[in-house]
């Protein structure tokens, strides 16, 4: 009986014994191992993500890994794999087929020169503008909350376009958000971009002979929704009914006029995040010396892809639209930026001859 009673006292104080023997060899310099202890420099924490094989893979090819890995601090606009899949770049071996200096460029353009999370961002702010690596800047887009209703946070964060599908990861030199999209830059001006681009020869050739290329070169800036070849010539504007039409028998801003926004810099998602916090959603444009309008608006997808859809309006109010309308279902081909403005392709046409004949 005594026995089993003083192995009860015994386990009764054992952890009342324990507290005070380690409270004996207490020492201050002992540090208890940390939850953030594990928190990996940048270019360390995108090799070791399996959703960011191809971003490590390019950040490796340029050379930049040991400057990526540095003190910085750094904000990294890290493109998903699906993303550069999108792309057709599928595997590391890819980037093998571009210059050195384009694939360091694209790397420097995905990474801010400070560390920028949510917070530092102005609440429903549109197009603030953040410097990289590369020299250039950057876009940044917030719809903070849902019609001004502060309890209806959304918080949908774009960079040039490129939705942010994970905020905010914390890393030892900065932070790292990850984008849908890989974020695409020309140097130079829209008519600039559309000279390289021969899919587009017949809008530029139809842009030459109303009069609109020109202002292309100026400052801007310019939003414009580009119809490819394919696009205008289901419409019935081939390149040789181009070559043929006489431009005072037409009205020129109704049949080309409209897929330029002049003064405005949108990508697709500022339409979105402009109607997540105003009462309009859909953005309307009349045409110069006209009261026809070009309309565009823009729908998310469930895998937060964004679809705009551009049709010409023949009055502001109303239901009264052409026949054709204009759009693109995919991510890659919007939102080419350049130094005065930003282009979309255009699988469809917003106006066909029949609409402009005066």
């Amino acid at each position: 009986m005594s026995a089993k009673l003083s192995l009860k006292t015994l386990l009764f104080h054992l952890p009342i014994l324990l507290l005070l023997f380690f409270a004996a060899c207490k020492n201050d310099d002992l540090e208890m191992v940390k939850e953030n202890e594990n928190i990996r420099a940048g270019a360390d924490f995108i090799k070791n993500n399996y959703q960011l094989s191809l971003f490590s893979a390019a950040i490796e090819k340029a050379g930049m890994y040991d400057q990526l890995n540095g003190a910085g601090p750094f904000t990294f606009l890290a493109p998903s794999d699906a993303a550069f899949n999108a792309m057709g770049i599928l595997r590391a071996s890819d980037f093998d087929k571009m210059n050195r200096d384009s694939l360091k460029s694209l790397v420097q353009r995905h990474v801010l020169n400070r560390r920028v999370i949510l917070q530092d961002i102005p609440v429903n702010g549109v197009d603030v503008r953040y410097a990289t690596l590369a020299g250039t800047q950057v876009y940044t887009s917030l719809a903070s909350n849902f019609r001004g209703d502060p309890t209806q946070v959304i918080n949908n964060l774009f960079y040039d376009g490129a939705f942010v599908e994970r905020k905010d990861v914390q890393l030892t030199n900065g932070s790292l958000q990850l984008l849908n999209k890989v974020m695409k830059y020309d140097s130079g001006t829209v008519q600039d971009w559309l000279k390289k681009q021969p899919q587009y020869s017949i809008f530029v050739a139809g842009l030459k002979k109303f009069g609109l290329w020109d202002k292309l070169a100026t400052p801007g800036p310019f939003t414009v929704f580009a119809p490819t070849n394919a696009a205008l010539t289901t419409g019935g504007i081939t390149a040789a009914v181009m070559d043929a039409l006489v431009p005072s028998a037409y009205n020129g801003n109704r049949l080309f006029g409209g897929y330029i926004l002049e003064g405005k810099h949108f990508f697709i998602s500022d339409v979105q995040v402009f109607s997540a916090f105003g009462s309009e959603t859909a953005y309307l444009k009349e045409l110069e010396n006209d009261t026809w309008c070009t309309q565009l608006s823009v729908t998310q997808a469930n895998d937060q892809s964004l679809r705009y859809a551009l049709r010409l309006k023949k009055a502001r109010t109303g239901f009264s639209y052409t026949t054709s309308s204009g759009g693109n279902t995919s991510m890659v081909t919007v939102d080419y930026l350049t130094d005065n403005g930003v282009v979309h392709s255009s699988t469809g046409v917003i106006a066909k001859l029949a609409d402009a004949r005066k």
